[in-house]
């Protein structure tokens, strides 16, 4: 049993189960973890500006790649700091491990006024964590690290954490270490498989809801080989996009905020087969998810989503890529009934997309544009702005994994620094953050942790010197009547160059794909500002359908 101190256990812990990068900011309660870091240089280590974009990193590491992302923090305002980040991985149900440090054991739920302290920490943690605990020795440590990695790796993938004070880091102890785990994707049971699957192909029109579970899960290429066989069109939510490529004939989009060809279709629908989405009480469109006329097969590796806000009239507890491998299975052997006309559904998608276009004409053609200024594998966060918001809607995912949002949290300020741990897990593919120039200040220390890393994400800021949703709000709900949503912006262009990365001015939005095709090929820490009109509207301020 070697022995070494609780800081050394944490790292060879985190590489011996597979971790090869850590977000960090350092601070004396975990200053023992950093030095084992020293000896340990098979964990790149990134020093962020600020405890919440540690998660935002670890977060789009995590689900860029479907790899565990790991941030480590101080305690008390280092751990309330993280806070909306580890909400926003929580609603993205995103693989995030969080270490935090803590005040000395033995003062611990004392208020003694140590650095640091706060009353109970580990319980402030847990509506934003899956899992969470306190390590009280040393050589306990690789087990709970071990126990936060089977968490992160079975069931529904949410956020952990993990508390270990700085004396028990600083103790030397006999350690060993644990060795890791393959994790086997649970099966759905065979009866429900049997239901589902006569329930499916009896259906006239049948359709596919598809959330975050099923590009989390893995499960796209099985996702569009049922929808083949079932000649079902797909509606996705935000989180689940790319799932199926946006331009396949069975796709039929993001259905979000009234836009989108899923409105129209999924009123047609007799029954409908959600996968890995919450279908929650946040809908996205009147008709665009089951009700009284589609019976509901509901495929969720989450048991609690059962029945939740919509009744199942088969409900099937599983992995979302073992489930519709065995719905695939199954359904080979039955008649499928499925009368869904590919001319139909072609003529429907067109017609969504008029819509949108005739509605809100230069955001479109700019999302159009700018999907295709970036390669088919390149990866896009949106932020929370009005483009952002359109980005789920008009612009296409080709693949899982490329498109991310901060999903049901709506955390502004969330996409620069998430896109930064996007880039850190894809160094070989163009990384584009969308945001606005409200959003865009919230992490813009950020700026230097890029350029110190050569993390060479590119952030596009739609500037239009507001915070837009709440400018357009008070313009459409309260007579014009404009207090606290205006904005002093800086020249975003010097501002890039001050902290050594590249800067670009676009004046016109439709000069943005251009800017974003030279950043791309630059291959450096770039932002480009985009001089953008105040009077665009959002998504949900405009009426999809009269």
């Amino acid at each position: 049993m070697p022995k070494m101190t609780g800081g050394h256990a944490v790292v060879r812990a985190l590489r011996a189960e597979g971790v090869e990068v850590v977000f960090g900011l350092p601070g004396v309660q975990i200053m023992h973890i950093y030095d084992a870091f020293f000896d340990t240089p098979d964990i790149r280590v990134i020093t962020c500006r600020h405890e919440q974009t540690t998660v935002y990193m670890a977060d789009g590491y995590a689900r860029s790649t479907g790899k565990i992302g790991v941030a480590l923090i101080v305690p008390g305002p280092g751990a309330y700091n993280a806070g909306a980040a580890m909400s926003t991985a929580f609603a993205a149900s995103s693989q995030v491990l969080l270490i935090s440090g803590q005040i000395d054991s033995n003062a611990i739920g004392k208020d003694f006024g140590a650095l640091h302290e706060v009353r109970d920490q580990l319980e402030f943690m847990k509506p934003v964590v899956k899992w969470n605990d306190l390590v009280l020795k040393a050589e306990n440590i690789p087990d709970a690290i071990h126990a936060a990695v089977r968490q992160l790796s079975t069931g529904r993938p949410r956020p952990v954490e993990l508390e270990i004070p700085p004396d028990i880091l600083a103790t030397s102890a006999g350690v060993d270490l644990v060795e890791p785990e393959a994790y086997p994707r649970p099966e759905a049971a065979t009866a429900s498989i049997g239901a589902a699957a006569d329930l499916l192909a009896s259906a006239q029109r049948p359709v596919i809801w598809a959330g975050g579970g099923a590009v989390l899960g893995g499960a796209s290429e099985e996702l569009v080989a049922l929808a083949e066989l079932l000649k079902a069109p797909v509606i996705t939510t935000q989180e689940g996009k790319g799932a199926i490529p946006e331009t396949h004939p069975l796709s039929m989009g993001t259905s979000s905020y009234g836009w989108g060809p899923g409105g129209d279709v999924v009123p047609q629908a007799d029954a409908m087969l959600a996968v890995g989405s919450r279908l929650g009480s946040y809908r996205p469109e009147p008709g665009a998810q089951p009700g009284a006329t589609q019976k509901l097969v509901n495929l969720n590796i989450d048991a609690t989503e059962m029945g939740k806000t919509t009744p199942a009239a088969v409900g099937i507890v599983a992995d979302a890529r073992m489930g519709l491998r065995q719905l695939i299975a199954a359904l080979r052997s039955r008649a499928i009934k499925s009368s869904w006309d590919a001319r139909e559904l072609a003529s429907t998608k067109e017609k969504a997309w008029e819509r949108m276009k005739a509605k809100a004409p230069r955001q479109v053609k700019a999302l159009q544009d700018i999907r295709d200024a970036i390669p088919a594998d390149g990866i896009v966060v949106a932020g929370i702005t009005n483009l952002g918001a359109w980005a789920a809607i008009a612009y296409d995912a080709l693949l899982p994994r490329t498109f991310l949002t901060s999903s049901y949290m709506g955390t502004l300020g969330y996409a620069f620094p998430t896109s930064l741990g996007v880039k850190v897990g894809n160094p070989d593919r163009a990384v584009v953050a969308l945001c606005g120039d409200g959003g865009f200040m919230y992490a813009i220390g950020e700026l230097a942790t890029a350029v110190q890393y050569g993390i060479n994400a590119v952030a596009v800021v739609f500037n239009n010197h507001m915070y837009g949703a709440s400018n357009r709000d008070q313009h459409l709900r309260f007579g014009g009547r404009v207090a606290g949503t205006q904005l002093l912006t800086p020249d975003f262009v010097k501002l890039a160059e001050s902290f050594g990365a590249l800067g670009i001015k676009v004046p016109r939005l439709e000069d943005s794909p251009d800017a974003i095709r030279k950043a791309i090929k630059a291959n450096r820490p770039t932002v480009i500002e985009v001089e953008t009109p105040a009077e665009l509207d959002p998504p949900y301020y405009l009426r999809a359908r009269e």
